[in-house]
């Protein structure tokens, strides 16, 4: 799969920004975000935040550093003694600065939660991707689902197993392989008694740090996710919050 090819994700967007991409890429994003208004928006709002940081940073930035802070002057202070009071003036100021700078920086920079976790965007397109599919939702039905977890299993590299959620209302439809940027992900699908569809995102996990249940709202669906060391994980769907909520903790328990 060719550059133009792969999907596009969150750091693709922010080095399109920053103008870091290939021709080949950033044509791509270029398409991506003609279809995408929610994404353009996003971009446009960065793109606005750049160039208020650089309004009023910029000067500093481009400033020579003060000679008080040349380490040949603070080496030259440490053989005469003097080092102790000018390091810890420094540092008092140097304190200072930052404290100033965050706190006007403060309302420019998004906080955590303004932007949607990595892992649920890709969900989340996933899902608006294969959801409404009526006619090939799944790649693998309900009625191979040895094979499928199998499958999945041996892609992912590690041993899954294929939720039963009936008890919260949902019958499971099957599942797909799709790629991610750790190479392989999975996607198995669901739906409840009124014919909304759930789908279970599972991904390699790369941190050895476990992330509890988290919720995000994206693109008017809800998202619940949560990692571990072996994988990180999101279910998604239009339905309300404390049920998906209750959804996600029931295939956390039977996933590993």
């Amino acid at each position: 799969m060719n550059g133009a090819e792969r999907p596009i994700t969150t750091d693709d967007l922010h080095a399109f920004v920053d103008g870091e991409l290939d021709e080949a890429r950033r044509h791509a994003v270029e398409i991506y975000l003609e279809t995408t208004p929610d994404a353009a928006k996003a971009m446009a709002d960065w793109r606005r935040q750049n160039e208020m940081m650089q309004a009023l940073y910029g000067r500093i930035a481009e400033e020579d550093v003060p000679k008080r802070l040349d380490p040949h002057r603070i080496a030259a202070a440490t053989r005469t003694g003097g080092f102790r009071w000018r390091s810890l003036a420094a540092s008092a100021a140097l304190l200072a600065i930052g404290i100033v700078l965050g706190w006007a920086a403060a309302p420019l920079l998004p906080s955590p939660g303004a932007q949607a976790n990595g892992l649920v965007e890709t969900a989340v397109e996933a899902h608006r991707l294969y959801a409404d599919d009526m006619v090939r939702p799944v790649e693998l039905g309900a009625d191979q689902g040895p094979v499928l977890q199998k499958w999945l299993s041996r892609r992912l590299d590690r041993t899954l197993h294929l939720p039963d959620l009936s008890a919260s209302g949902l019958q499971f439809i099957g599942g797909r392989l799709l790629p991610s940027g750790d190479g392989a992900a999975a996607q198995l699908m669901y739906e409840d008694e009124a014919g909304r569809r759930v789908t279970l995102y599972v991904a390699p996990s790369a941190s050895d740090a476990d992330s509890p249940f988290l919720h995000q709202r994206v693109k008017q669906l809800e998202a619940v996710f949560w990692g571990d060391e072996t994988v990180r994980c999101a279910v998604v769907g239009n339905l309300p919050l404390s049920r998906l909520q209750t959804i996600a903790k029931a295939a956390y328990r039977q996933l590993i």
